[in-house]
């Protein structure tokens, strides 16, 4: 079987398939030299390709249409011709006979059958990608995890009761209030900046923390500032204005 180029009025068609992209002519002359199986062309897709790039108001229309029609016929007939097995001319009693079309009707409906199965298994591997299935089967073992009736009861019962509050006997007693380390500040700034550790120096904990939530209040009044030159550096208050 040859195809006819008939001044090659497709040589600028080209198709898009899984199987083959570029010219048109390059795809029927792989399938001629038997480097592309016929049955991996899509004739659907193929011509689905040609009606997209048709130009019905091209020059040679009527002469591509007629190119590709008759390409595209020699296609389906020979992948008809493909579908039908070989039959041994010197074997007694067969005879050279054709498929009717009922029979070619069939061998066509169990291909498709045969493609769409290949299709569905093909994206089923795809999706499987990085899992492979193993035949063994790994015995459960025994544990060692050993469970105390009791612990078990006891841990249920902190859980659902209420929260208890936490310890702070670890805390001193607050001596001063927020309004008495405020006015120690502001008696301390009348001498000019002063160092919160050196402010501090003989305070607890606890007055400590009282003194810098003073410190801050006063900050936000606008009575002094607070001046770091780093981030976690020594902390300078200042007297504003």
């Amino acid at each position: 079987m040859t195809f006819e180029p008939a001044g090659r009025s497709l040589s600028d068609f080209t198709v898009e398939l899984d199987v083959y992209s570029g010219p048109y002519e390059w795809l029927l002359a792989l399938i001629l030299e038997d480097e592309l199986e016929i049955f991996e062309v899509p004739l659907r897709d193929l011509v689905e390709s040609y009606l997209l790039a048709r130009r019905p108001d091209a020059a040679n229309g009527l002469e591509r249409d007629t190119d590709f029609a008759g390409s595209a016929a020699a296609l389906v007939l020979l992948k008809s011709r493909t579908l039908t097995p070989a039959i041994d001319p010197d074997a007694e009693g067969v005879e050279d006979e054709t498929l009717s079309p009922e029979e070619l009707a069939e061998r066509l409906t169990e291909y498709l059958m045969i493609r769409r199965a290949a299709e569905h298994l093909k994206d089923r591997l795809a999706s499987n990608a990085g899992h492979y299935a193993s035949a063994h089967h790994l015995p459960p073992r025994r544990g060692s995890l050993h469970i105390e009736p009791g612990r078990i009861s006891l841990a249920a019962r902190q859980a659902l009761s209420r929260v208890l509050e936490p310890p702070v006997r670890h805390l001193g007693p607050i001596t001063v209030t927020l309004q008495e380390l405020a006015g120690i500040i502001r008696t301390a700034l009348a001498g000019g900046p002063i160092s919160y550790e050196r402010l501090t120096s003989n305070m607890d904990r606890m007055n400590r923390a009282v003194a810098f939530a003073a410190a801050l209040s006063l900050a936000q009044e606008g009575s002094l500032t607070l001046a770091q030159t780093e981030p976690l550096g020594p902390l300078t208050l200042e007297p504003s204005g």
